[in-house]
């Protein structure tokens, strides 16, 4: 995953509802409000032109959500 871009374009989603949908930095600052029932079901998919969605599930989330980068995107 640290090849993808923050700038990435993603949704933030779960069955039936859109919490986030723009940059993956957005998405991953998102899901970090989330309580922790939504975080479990919640997924990040990232939008690649090339080869379809790619989907985050939320082990991969939550350490995104602990890089440094972040802070500064």
């Amino acid at each position: 995953m640290s090849n993808v871009s923050w700038y990435a374009e993603a949704s933030l989603v779960e069955q039936g509802h859109v919490y986030c949908a723009g940059s993956l930095a957005q998405c991953v600052r998102r899901w970090t409000r989330l309580t922790q029932e939504a975080q479990a079901t919640a997924v990040i998919k990232l939008h690649k032109i090339t080869d379809g969605h790619v989907k985050l599930e939320r082990d991969e989330i939550a350490q995104l959500a602990l890089q440094p980068e972040l802070a500064k995107v």
